[in-house]
């Protein structure tokens, strides 16, 4: 197979999809495991774990229609997302899906409808920023969330007061999602309590508790979903039962990480004053499209023969870009031609950030449990980049 390319290995997928649906049915039996679209919506993926009886969290019109021809049933899709599509928000509230609101357009929307005479169950997504009053845990973004309505300033109190009012309108669920850059337990621990204040305060009977994404996972030795299910359930019991109640979550990454790699070569190696320089296929804009870090867990395969040992090789991308330089290799065997470098926990975010630039983006590929190898998505070529562009003679 040609470099470079993403290798998904499906029992290592299957190994992490079954302990994460495992732990939440050991914690709250009345649970349900939702993989968030935009993580990756590599269509094998999709395919994949709608197998494994998990649902699609969507956040657009186009993720919605991109599950929907998959195969997933509307009562089987979460939309969230601060930017919803008016008929695609119609079709899942009435379609038995579960609609989290995030706006005063939708609440707009949802008064409209709520004169048919029909149903509405409807979640609203709640601001977490409160979450920074929980001791040593920091936000992903210094600036706060800007999603979700807010508690502080009374908003929120003033969404359940007007849905409150609509008629055949019912306030089902909460959804909670903040990220941390600890991603400890102890901040899903904190989400979990403020979905019992609410409740409280406000005197909610909730049909479901969406913990939102932002879980770790994928690192042996590291906090996961085995770490927080039973965490987050013991905080719920305070005011909710499974009974009752159902518990959400929505991973992406943590679903993923362990079980794909990129797959690079070593093209070139170049000795420019007292640096050694190795040019490989590969790119961090493959790996690292915001250019935000220079640490990628990894290993090597080399071709074989005898070598020197280097104190520092820089690992260069394909791009002529000069910032295109992904790690030091340091104390290692000097590379050569046809060396392989492979990128551990690249099956997230990466995957779905690649852009057009220069290079497209690089085939798919898996590995079944029992060796054989299955084509996801091939490379694409100019064939795929002129699709839908238009120029004159």
């Amino acid at each position: 197979m040609r470099t470079p390319y993403y290798l998904i290995d499906q029992q290592i997928l299957d190994e992490d999809a079954d302990i994460f649906l495992q732990s939440m049915r050991d914690a709250w039996p009345n649970s349900r495991l939702s993989y968030s679209v935009k993580t990756n919506a590599l269509p094998w993926l999709l395919s994949h774990y709608l197998g494994k009886g998990l649902t699609a969290e969507v956040v657009s019109a186009e993720e919605y229609e991109l599950v929907r021809r998959i195969g997933y049933p509307i009562d089987r899709i979460i939309l969230n997302g601060p930017i919803k599509d008016r008929r695609v928000f119609t079709e899942v509230l009435e379609g038995g899906g579960l609609v989290n609101l995030d706006s005063r357009q939708e609440l707009d929307w949802i008064r409209e409808l709520s004169g048919s005479g029909r149903k509405y169950r409807i979640g609203l997504r709640v601001n977490c920023d409160l979450l920074r009053l929980c001791p040593g845990e920091i936000l992903a973004d210094d600036e706060g969330s800007r999603f979700g309505w807010c508690y502080e300033n009374g908003e929120l109190g003033e969404v359940i007061s007007a849905l409150r009012s609509l008629p055949g309108t019912e306030i089902a669920g909460l959804h909670l999602h903040s990220s941390t850059r600890s991603r400890s337990v102890r901040g899903f621990e904190a989400i979990a309590s403020f979905a019992c204040d609410l409740a409280r305060e406000f005197g909610l009977d909730l049909s479901f508790v969406d913990m939102g994404g932002g879980y770790a996972g994928g690192i042996p030795g590291h906090v996961d979903c085995r770490d927080y299910m039973p965490a987050i359930a013991k905080v719920l019991a305070r005011q909710f039962s499974p009974e009752r109640t159902a518990l959400i979550a929505e991973p992406g990454i943590s679903l993923l990480s362990r079980g794909i790699t990129l797959v690079t070569s070593v093209l070139d190696v170049k000795h420019i004053r007292e640096h050694t320089y190795i040019v490989t296929d590969g790119s961090r804009f493959y790996l690292n499209p915001q250019v935000t870090r220079r640490v990628y867990p990894h290993h090597c395969e080399y071709a074989g023969g005898s070598r020197e040992i280097l104190p520092v090789q820089m690992i260069c991308g394909s791009s002529c870009m000069e910032y295109d330089r992904l790690f030091e290799e340091k104390d290692a065997p000097a590379f050569a031609g046809g060396d392989k470098i492979i990128y551990d926990l690249a099956g997230g975010y990466t995957m779905a950030l690649v852009p057009l630039f220069i290079h497209y983006p690089p085939a798919v590929y898996v590995r079944k449990p029992d060796g054989t190898m299955f084509t996801a998505r091939d490379a694409w070529t100019n064939d795929e980049f002129l699709q839908k562009n238009h120029w004159e003679e």
